[in-house]
C-alpha cells in the first residue's frame, strides 16, 4: 500500500512527499505522510483486508499555499482505488500549528485506507 501510494501521489503531485519526514530539502508546499493507526479484519478463512488511518501533514509558506496543496492530494486520493487498494475515503481536515505560525501553515487530511497486504 506504501509504495503504491507514494506512486500515484508523486505522478500527480508537482510538490515533494514523503514517508514519516517532511524529506530532503526545503521547498514549498510540501507533504508529510504517516500512519496513525492499522488494523486488520479477521474472519473464519484467515486474515482479511487491512484498515489504516493516514494523517498527510500539508506545509506552505502561508495558510492558500498549504490549502492548495491539501486540495491537490485530497483531488488525487478521495475515492481512489487501485493496485493492492480497495478505497482511500477522507475522514477529517485540520488547519494550523500551535505555537508560532510565522514560519510555516499546515493543513492535515486524515484518511481511511482500505487495502490488501
Amino acid at each position: 500500500m506504501e509504495d503504491h501510494l507514494d506512486g500515484v501521489l508523486t505522478a500527480g503531485l508537482d510538490f515533494p512527499i514523503a514517508w514519516g519526514s517532511l524529506g530532503k530539502g526545503a521547498s514549498l508546499p510540501r507533504a508529510a505522510i504517516y500512519r496513525v493507526s492499522g488494523q486488520r479484519d479477521m474472519h473464519m478463512g484467515g486474515k482479511g483486508l487491512m484498515q489504516a488511518r493516514l494523517q498527510i501533514d500539508c506545509y506552505g509558506e502561508d495558510y492558500p499555499q498549504a490549502l492548495d496543496a491539501s486540495k491537490a492530494i485530497s483531488g488525487l486520493l478521495e475515492g481512489y482505488r487501485g493496485g493492492p487498494v480497495q478505497g482511500v475515503f477522507l475522514k477529517a481536515i485540520r488547519d494550523g500549528i500551535e505555537g508560532d505560525t510565522s514560519i510555516l501553515q499546515r493543513v492535515s487530511l486524515t484518511f481511511s485506507v482500505t487495502y490488501r497486504d
